[in-house]
């Protein structure tokens, strides 16, 4: 009879045993699932990332052809062009034409390998997809101090009066050009859902000082309004991409975002970090 309780006693315990194993085993193999689609994930941002650094490349490479076509002559940031077409050659019309996508679209090879939206969907094949287009490439424009704002939105417009009291903020021609690896032409911009695709992507990037402030003095969230920190995107690990003057790409975070020698030519100049230019060129 005692040995018959043992033998239980005994098969119990074996049972006991098989149970804690497949428990354990369960165990490991949900850890070994939830790190592979970690993993899986890490991955693909990474490689989403890395497409939205080729891009800010091949605009460049597009941005230079236009100026080598035009005398020169830098792409406007903002600015009505009649002669802007979409991909079936239709006439576009303001405010489409007036962003950048359109009017550099000519000059783009590689049209899903530059003008990115959010993640690459077939807006050009949507029905509003010329508006589309033109305003939620994943890259937004520098426009107040590249190519320049000439429109009604614009923080500081180009003009002879304005330059006579300022100096040449804005680069409008090559000849103009100084300490191009540190000016961003393209950065990665967001905008409001209902504005744009999906809220990724805008035709514009704004600085944080121009004749005032227009950054909020807060840090960056993907929860704040877009216009708060002049629809820039740090979405890439608290980082931006950025495509520079000289034609290369790199990432940058809020700090160094905030310093104005990436955005004002007089800035740079002048290696003024909190100011668009020198007060020297503010007359009355």
């Amino acid at each position: 009879m005692l040995s018959c309780q043992k033998s239980r006693t005994s098969n119990c315990i074996a049972k006991g045993f098989t149970i804690i194993e497949l428990l354990v085993s369960v165990t490991i193999i949900a850890a070994l699932v939830a790190v592979s689609v970690s993993s899986a994930s890490l991955f693909k941002r990474r490689a989403m990332m890395a497409k939205e650094m080729t891009a800010a490349r091949n605009l460049m490479v597009a941005f230079n052809m236009y100026s080598n076509d035009n005398d020169g002559k830098v792409l406007p940031g903002y600015k009505t062009d009649p002669e802007a077409r979409n991909q079936w050659g239709e006439q576009l019309f303001a405010p489409v034409n007036s962003r950048y996508p359109w009017r550099l679209y000519p000059y783009i090879h590689d049209v899903t390998g530059s003008l990115i939206f959010n993640g690459n969907e077939p807006v050009f094949e949507h029905e509003r997809g010329d508006y589309l287009v033109s305003v939620s490439p994943n890259l937004g424009m520098n426009t107040t101090f590249i190519g320049g704002h000439f429109g009604s939105g614009s923080l500081l417009r180009p003009s002879a009066r304005v330059e006579e009291r300022i100096g040449q903020f804005c680069i409008r021609h090559t000849s103009q050009i100084r300490h191009a690896p540190d000016l961003i032409v393209f950065l990665s911009a967001r905008s409001n859902p209902e504005e744009s695709w999906e809220g990724r992507g805008y035709f514009e990037v704004q600085p944080p000082i121009v004749l005032r402030k227009n950054w909020k003095s807060k840090p960056w969230t993907q929860d704040a309004n877009p216009d708060e920190h002049g629809f820039v995107d740090l979405r890439w690990n608290g980082k931006a991409v950025a495509a520079m003057l000289d034609g290369s790409a790199r990432l940058f975070n809020e700090e160094e975002l905030r310093d104005m020698r990436h955005w004002s030519p007089l800035a740079a100049e002048a290696d003024l970090r909190d100011k668009a230019f020198p007060p020297i060129y503010i007359r009355n």
